[in-house]
């Protein structure tokens, strides 16, 4: 694609040890119907669930969007708000209601004066104070660290009033409050090793088997009556989604978390389970580019890698069909949504080499990488190589050990390509270019820097009508071409369930809420 920046816009056999216990469970089927409000004569108390999930959590992340964390990141934590799906609009949760005054620059927020933490410690203005600092460390991983850097001031302002004031007004102040868990400020230091994982959640962490298993057991004191109703869950851990798939199957497990989407889609139509699919609609699969090396430093040559791949191939044959294909980041809520402009890039092998041609590149090699403990990645990449071939790039295959491959993509030293998700598509666009590290502005894992690219992720950020707009417009162009992030298929995170299973919710951030759950 080489139109100019700024023109209108047209619109993841049961192994041993998995603590998954010795006899299934109740594997009843009930009407597989997709509602997940409850039937078989409503709630009721009692039951354990048994959950599966493919890598272990990873306690020094909470404050980040990660998958590991989706099981823990709601069920033994609070924050101070919701944001509603349908209107993404903040709802009450540990703050009753707030008050926001000074152009967006100040916010009060009136707390619950009923909720403790799970070591029987009082929650109060001072723990919000704390989790604003800790947001802002260094040591701290988050993608909306630039969001808490603007907060100038935060007081306790009264026995349950907590006042945040903001250098300037930002359009993604909801999303911080949204992912920001409120941690225990007196075990904090034992919180990244997993010694002491305490929140105010519906859940308390029992006991904790780094790399095996997760036991969670009711929070007798938690602040909504009567909730939760489940007496714990049970988490697993199992490296192959196959083996998910497996326990799932034999009823041993109610709930699997993000498996393969081949898998998932295997689940979907037998009988006695359900797929549900988020609604946040935030993991889009996509092919990042190191700008910095050769023949990847032309936009030509990525726009070539663009045109050459083909989605459909990739969304029926490696997603299963989850998703729908898509050249930009955003899901459908978000308001840089562009159905015409998500359309920009189709299967075009001819337009493919041509670009090639004018980027003297015909003849090229690249590396692609990708993290071979991920079977979906593995199966992108594998279409991704053999379209490359098609137009005359020789693409050589970079499997690595997921630590490694980590270690490359979070220090920006891949040498090539990549295959790999990314979320932060669905809620406020600001979020996505000022903290996602596939496109943060001021330091990305392509090294894709830009004066123009950076103004626009401002004006995003703190713009308000026709220049927001306006802005969203030409962000979109300048992603379609310079194509450092060459994003594919918009999918989703799935939960593989069991029909017994009623009640399950999860957070526009994809942390499950099991305050409502039971099993039938």
């Amino acid at each position: 694609m080489t139109g100019q920046r700024g023109q209108p816009a047209r619109r993841t056999v049961l192994a041993a040890g998995l603590l998954l216990g010795t006899g299934p469970l109740n594997t009843a089927c009930r009407s597989a119907v997709a509602e997940q409000q409850g039937s078989g004569g409503g709630p009721r108390h009692g039951g354990t669930l048994h959950m599966v999930q493919g890598t272990d959590i990873l306690p020094a992340f909470l404050l980040s969007q990660i998958n590991p964390n989706f099981s823990v990141s709601r069920t033994v934590f609070n924050t101070l708000t919701e944001l509603d799906h349908r209107t993404l609009r903040p709802r009450s949760s540990l703050a009753k209601s707030w008050r926001v005054s000074d152009g967006g620059r100040t916010h009060v927020f009136q707390l619950r004066d009923d909720v403790t933490f799970h070591s029987g410690r009082p929650f109060g203005p001072d723990d919000v104070v704390f989790v604003l600092d800790h947001l802002t460390k260094d040591t701290t991983s988050s993608q909306v660290k630039a969001v808490a850097r603007q907060v100038t001031s935060a007081e306790r302002t009264g026995a349950h009033e907590v006042t945040v004031g903001f250098g300037k007004a930002v359009s993604n102040v909801w999303d911080m409050f949204e992912m920001m868990v409120v941690i225990d400020r007196e075990s904090v230091a034992d919180l990244a090793s997993g010694r002491e994982i305490i929140g105010t959640g519906p859940f308390t962490v029992e006991s904790y088997k780094p790399g095996s298993s997760i036991s969670l057991k009711r929070n007798r004191h938690y602040w909504k009556p009567g909730r939760p109703y489940l007496h714990g869950i049970e988490i697993a851990i199992a490296a192959q989604s196959s083996t998910a798939v497996a326990s799932l199957r034999s009823g041993q497990t109610h709930l699997a978390l993000d498996l393969s989407p081949l898998d998932a889609a295997g689940i979907r139509d037998r009988p006695g389970f359900r797929l549900v699919q988020s609604d946040a609609h935030d993991l889009t699969y996509y092919i990042g580019a190191n700008v910095t090396v050769p023949p990847l430093d032309k936009a030509e040559v990525r726009q070539a890698v663009a045109w050459a791949v083909d989605r459909e191939r990739v969304l029926a044959q490696a997603l299963g069909g989850i998703g729908r294909p898509s050249s930009l980041p955003w899901s459908p809520a978000s308001a840089a949504w562009d159905p015409d402009r998500a359309a920009a890039y189709t299967l075009n092998p001819e337009k493919a080499k041509r670009l090639l041609r004018q980027a003297g590149a015909a003849d090229a090699k690249v590396d692609l990488y990708y993290s071979n403990t991920l079977a979906t990645n593995a199966a992108i990449a594998q279409i991704v190589q053999a379209n490359l071939e098609d137009i005359g790039l020789t693409c050589r295959l970079r499997p690595k050990q997921d630590a490694e491959y980590q270690k490359l993509f979070v220090s920006g030293k891949i040498p090539g390509l990549f295959v790999n998700g990314h979320g932060f598509g669905q809620l406020t666009p600001s979020t996505l270019v000022k903290g996602a590290w596939p496109f943060n502005a001021q330091h990305n894992a392509s090294n894709f820097r830009d004066p123009e690219y950076s103004r626009l992720a401002e004006e995003i950020w703190t713009g308000k009508g026709d220049a927001l707009t306006a802005a969203y417009r030409d962000l979109n162009e300048l992603l379609l071409e310079e194509q450092f992030v060459i994003d594919l298929i918009n999918s989703t995170h799935t939960y593989a369930i069991q029909d017994s299973l009623h009640g399950l919710t999860w957070t526009m951030y994809d942390g499950i809420d099991l305050d409502n759950a039971y099993l039938a």
